[in-house]
C-alpha cells in the first residue's frame, strides 16, 4: 500500500497528489502556522481498494475499469446506483496492510499532536481542484478507535458516489477514473467558536464566526456573526449579530478533558434523538447542541479573539501573496484557561500564487475587486462588459452574453436580461423588480454600486460576483478587443432576442455558481432533497413571474405558487409591449390569448396545488394598485377574463391576489367587477388581497367582513411605508429594515388578525428569504404558509421543519413539566 503524506513534509512536488487543501495547509505549518497536523491517504490508495473489492451486482462487473453508464436525469435510478456503490464500499474490508499503515498513522499523529483529543476527522478533496465541485464531498468525524478509523476512511471515499457526486462528475465531463480523491486526516476537539475570514487588498476584511465547530455554517443552519475590520488598526467597521440556534461538538466521551468555553460565555443542551440528523449518525462522534439564549443575542468573539484573528491572518497572507479565505477554530488547551487558534482550511482567491516550499513566494497578478455594491442575485459570472444608457430595448442593441452594466434596471429590460451573463447597476436594493428579476433568471447580480456605469466601458472583462457583491476587473481583459459598431450591429435587439437566446450556445462567457438555476446538478440534489423533507404544517410557497422558472419547480417539496408577479409575467407573454398599448388599441383577444396560455403553463405546472395570480399593478401616473381600476376598470376585467379562460380550460387551482389595496371601498369595486365578469366561479376560488399599505392593520376586519378570503403580506412595500424608505434603495438592504422591530410587530398583528377572523395569512416579500431568522417568529404567530423565490425554497424549508420542531418540543416540555 501506498505511503502516506505527512503535513509538515510535504514538499511542492507533491501538490498533484495531496491535492490543494492540504498542500496550502502545509505550506502555513511548515512556516509555523497554527496549523493541526495531519497526514493525507493519497489518490492511488483509493484506487488500490476500488480494485480489492468483489463487486457483486452485474453492473459493477468490470467496475472502477470501464465506466458506468448513468442517465442522470432519471434521479431515483441515480440514488439507486449511489446507494449500491457506496453500501460496497462502506460494507468491504480495508486490506489488512492499509488497516495497519493506518492505525500506525493515527498512534503517531496524536503523540505528536497538542490536541489532547480522542477524535479525527477525515476531508476528502479532489486533487485537481475545481470551483465547480467545491463543497459537494463532506468531512466525516469519528472516534479514534480501530473500526471507527476504518469507516473514517470508507465513509470520506464513499463521498465520491453519492447521486449529487454522480451527477456533478457526469456534467463536468469527469469520468470516474478521471476522479483522484485525497483524504486529510487530522485530530479534532472541540470547539469554542469556528468561522472564516476573508482578505480584501486595500478594503475591509470579512469575518463570520459561530458557535462550536463550523458544521452548522457548511450546512447552513446557524447565521454566523458578521464583522467587517479594518485589518491595519484592527477597528470595526461594521457588525451584524447572527442567528445562531445550535452548535456542533464532540460527544463528551470523545475527548478528555470536555473543553470549557472561556470566551463569551454560552450554554447548550443535548437535542433528543440529534444524532440521526447527522450523515452516519452510528459512526459519528459529533452531537448537536441547542444553543441557550446568550449564544443566540450575544457576539461569540471578544476583541481579543478578533484581533488574534486578524495577526495570524496577517501573518498568513504574507507567505502567498494573496487575498485568502481562512477558515479557522477556537478551542481550549487541556487543564489551562489558554485559548488555541488553528487554520483549518485555506485556500487562494483568484490570482493567487504559491512557490515551492522554502523558497520566496511569488507576487501574484492581482485581480483586486474594482467596485462593491448589494449582492442581489447569487452566483459569479466573467464576460464582457456592456454599458447601456438607452432605456428603450427597442432602440438599442445588446451583445448575449455579456454584462449588463447600467445604471438602473428596469423591468422591460427582460429581453436584456433572459441573455445577459450577469448585472451591475449602480441604483437598486434587494428588493427592486431588477433584483427580483435577476434571482428569477439565475444570473448573477450586484447592485448599489456606485460609479459603475463610469469606472467599466464597454468592452471590459470583468467577473461579477453575487455572492459577495463585487465586481472584478479580470486578467483576460487585456487579450479582448472592444466590440465595434459593426459588431454590435450583429448583435441582438428586441425583435430578435428572444429566438436568440433559445437557440444560440454562448461561447464567450464562463459561469460558476453552485447555487444559479443553471446549476446542472440542481434536479437530482432537489429530488434527494424532496424526499428527505418531512410534512411541514406551514405551508411552502413559491414566487414566480417567468415561464423558464417551471422546470426549477420539479422536484421540490412545495405547495404551491404563493404569488404571480401578472407585471412581470406581462413582460414575456406580451412581448414587452405595455398591457396599457394594446388597451388603446383595442387588442383585447390578443392580451386575453397571450396572458391565458402564460398562466395556463404555471397553472398546469403546480396543479391541482394552487397558484395565486396577483393582478396588474403598473404603478404609472401615481396610480398603484387596485386604486387604478375604480377609473380604468377595462384592463382589470381584461386580466379576470384571463382567469376566467384558464379555468375553464381545466385548471381550477387558480386565485386572485389584489394588489396594493389602500381600502375597503376599493376592494368591494373589484369584487363587483369580478362578480360582473365572472359569475359563475368555481367553489374553490379565492379572492385574496396584499397586505401592504399600513391601512390593513387597522382595516383586517372590515376586509373580511367586506369578503376577502385572505391576506398575503408584502413585506417589501410594507417595510417602506411603514419606514419611509424608497424600498429600490440599497439602504433598505444594508440597514437591515426587513426585520425592524416596528416591520415585525405589524407583520404579527396582520398574523394573529387573520388567525382571529379565520382566513388564511400568507407573507410573499424577500423578507423570509433575506433573513431567513425570522422563519421561526412567523411560525409561532402563526402564519398559514410562506412564499418565496425558487432559489430559497430549501433555506426556508429546513427554517420551517426547524421552528416546527421547537415548538414541539416546547410544548412537550410544558406538558412534562405541568
Amino acid at each position: 500500500m501506498t505511503n502516506f503524506y505527512w503535513l509538515d513534509k510535504i514538499q511542492y512536488s507533491d501538490r498533484d497528489a495531496v491535492g490543494e487543501k492540504a498542500f496550502y495547509l502545509s505550506c502555513l505549518l511548515q512556516k509555523n502556522h497554527p496549523v493541526v497536523p495531519g497526514f493525507v491517504v493519497p489518490a492511488k490508495t483509493f484506487w488500490q481498494f476500488l480494485e480489492s473489492i468483489d463487486w457483486l451486482e452485474p453492473l459493477f462487473a468490470d467496475w472502477p475499469h470501464s465506466s458506468l453508464h448513468l442517465n442522470v436525469d432519471e434521479p431515483r435510478q441515480l440514488q439507486s446506483i449511489a446507494r449500491n456503490i457506496r453500501h460496497q464500499i462502506l460494507c468491504a474490508k480495508l486490506p489488512d496492510s492499509l488497516l495497519f499503515t493506518l492505525n500506525s498513522a493515527v498512534c503517531q499523529l496524536n503523540s505528536n499532536s497538542n490536541i489532547n483529543s480522542q477524535a479525527l476527522i477525515f476531508r476528502p478533496s479532489l486533487t485537481s481542484w475545481n470551483p465547480k465541485t467545491a463543497g459537494i464531498l463532506q468531512s466525516h468525524a469519528v472516534s479514534a478507535e480501530p473500526e471507527a478509523i476504518e469507516a473514517g476512511l470508507k465513509l470520506a471515499w464513499a463521498e465520491l458516489f453519492r447521486a449529487r457526486s454522480l451527477f456533478y462528475w457526469q456534467r463536468c465531463g469527469l469520468g470516474i477514473q478521471q476522479i483522484n480523491p485525497a483524504v486529510l486526516v487530522q485530530p479534532i476537539a472541540s470547539a469554542i467558536a469556528a468561522g472564516e475570514l476573508k482578505t480584501n487588498a486595500g478594503a475591509a476584511w470579512e469575518i463570520q464566526a459561530t458557535c462550536g465547530l463550523g458544521m452548522s455554517l457548511t450546512r447552513g443552519e446557524n447565521i454566523p456573526d458578521y464583522y467587517q475590520v479594518q485589518p491595519e488598526t484592527g477597528a470595526i467597521k461594521f457588525q451584524r449579530l447572527g442567528y445562531k440556534t445550535l452548535a456542533y461538538n464532540l460527544k463528551a466521551g470523545d475527548e478528555e478533558p470536555k473543553a470549557k468555553p472561556q470566551t463569551r460565555n454560552w450554554t447548550a443542551s443535548l437535542i433528543p434523538d440529534s444524532a440521526f440528523l447527522l450523515p452516519d449518525f452510528a459512526n459519528s462522534c459529533v452531537e448537536i447542541l441547542a444553543l441557550g439564549e446568550t449564544a443566540q443575542t450575544e457576539y461569540i468573539l471578544e476583541q481579543s479573539q478578533l484581533q488574534k484573528i486578524i495577526e495570524l491572518t496577517k501573518k498568513a497572507i504574507a507567505e502567498f501573496d494573496s487575498d485568502l479565505i481562512l477558515k479557522w477554530t477556537i478551542d481550549q488547551t487541556a487543564n489551562s484557561d489558554e485559548l488555541q487558534f488553528y487554520f483549518t482550511q485555506v485556500r487562494l482567491l483568484k490570482g493567487g500564487k504559491v512557490a515551492p516550499i522554502g523558497e520566496k513566494s511569488i507576487a501574484p497578478a492581482r485581480i483586486p475587486a474594482i467596485l462593491r455594491g448589494l449582492a442581489a442575485a447569487s452566483g459569479k459570472a466573467e464576460a464582457i462588459a456592456q454599458v447601456m444608457t438607452n432605456f428603450h430595448p427597442e432602440n438599442a442593441e445588446f451583445l448575449a452574453g455579456s454584462i449588463l452594466v447600467a445604471r438602473t434596471i428596469e423591468p422591460n429590460w427582460l429581453p436584456w436580461l433572459k441573455v445577459a451573463a450577469g448585472v451591475v447597476a449602480e441604483e437598486g436594493g434587494m428588493t427592486a423588480h431588477g433584483a427580483i428579476l435577476a434571482r428569477e433568471l439565475g444570473i448573477p447580480a450586484v447592485v448599489g454600486v456606485a460609479g459603475a456605469t463610469r469606472a467599466i466601458e464597454t468592452g471590459d472583462w470583468v467577473l461579477v460576483d453575487g455572492d459577495s457583491g463585487e465586481v472584478f476587473a479580470t486578467a483576460q481583459q487585456d487579450a479582448i478587443e472592444k466590440p465595434d459598431s459593426n459588431q454590435l450591429r450583429d448583435t441582438a435587439t428586441n425583435a430578435d432576442i428572444q429566438s436568440t437566446a433559445a437557440k444560440m450556445s454562448i461561447a464567450n462567457y464562463q459561469l460558476s455558481s453552485s447555487d444559479r438555476s443553471s446549476n446542472p446538478a440542481s434536479q437530482p440534489r432537489r429530488a434527494e432533497f424532496a424526499e428527505s423533507v418531512a410534512p411541514t404544517a406551514t405551508q411552502l410557497l413559491v414566487n414566480v413571474s417567468q415561464t423558464s422558472s417551471i422546470d426549477r419547480l420539479k422536484n421540490l417539496p412545495i405547495d404551491g405558487i404563493g404569488l404571480l408577479r401578472s407585471e412581470l409575467m406581462a413582460l414575456e407573454a406580451l412581448d414587452c409591449q405595455n398591457p396599457k398599448v394594446l388597451l388603446q388599441e383595442g387588442r383585447r383577444s390578443e392580451f386575453v390569448d397571450r396572458m391565458a396560455d402564460c398562466l395556463t403553463l404555471f397553472a398546469a405546472a403546480v396543479s391541482p396545488q394552487p397558484i395565486f395570480y396577483r393582478s396588474l399593478d403598473l404603478r404609472e401616473s401615481g396610480t398603484d394598485g387596485s386604486f387604478s381600476y375604480t377609473f380604468e376598470p377595462e384592463l382589470f376585467d381584461w386580466e379576470l377574463s384571463v382567469l376566467k379562460k384558464v379555468c375553464e380550460s381545466g385548471y381550477k387551482n387558480v386565485n386572485l391576489i389584489l394588489p396594493f389595496v389602500r381600502s375597503v371601498e376599493e376592494f368591494v369595486y373589484c369584487q363587483q367587477r369580478l362578480e360582473t365578469i365572472w359569475k359563475n366561479r368555481p367553489a374553490q376560488f379565492q379572492l385574496w388581497i396584499m397586505a401592504e399599505v399600513p391601512s390593513v392593520l387597522f382595516l383586517l376586519p372590515d376586509y373580511v367582513k367586506a369578503g376577502v378570503q385572505g391576506i398575503s403580506i408584502g413585506t417589501n412595500d410594507l417595510t417602506q411605508f411603514l419606514l419611509g424608505i424608497h424600498r429600490n434603495s440599497e439602504q433598505v438592504a444594508s440597514g437591515f429594515y426587513g426585520r425592524d422591530r416596528a416591520v415585525m410587530r405589524a407583520i404579527e398583528q396582520l398574523i394573529r388578525q387573520a388567525q382571529a377572523a379565520d382566513i388564511p395569512c400568507s407573507i410573499c416579500g424577500d423578507a423570509t428569504a433575506l433573513y431567513p431568522e425570522i422563519v421561526e417568529s412567523l411560525v409561532r404567530w402563526g402564519i398559514s404558509s410562506i412564499s418565496v423565490n425558487v432559489d430559497a425554497v430549501e433555506q426556508t424549508c429546513r427554517a420551517i421543519a426547524r421552528a416546527e420542531q421547537r415548538l414541539l418540543m416546547h410544548a412537550a416540555r410544558s406538558i412534562i413539566n405541568n
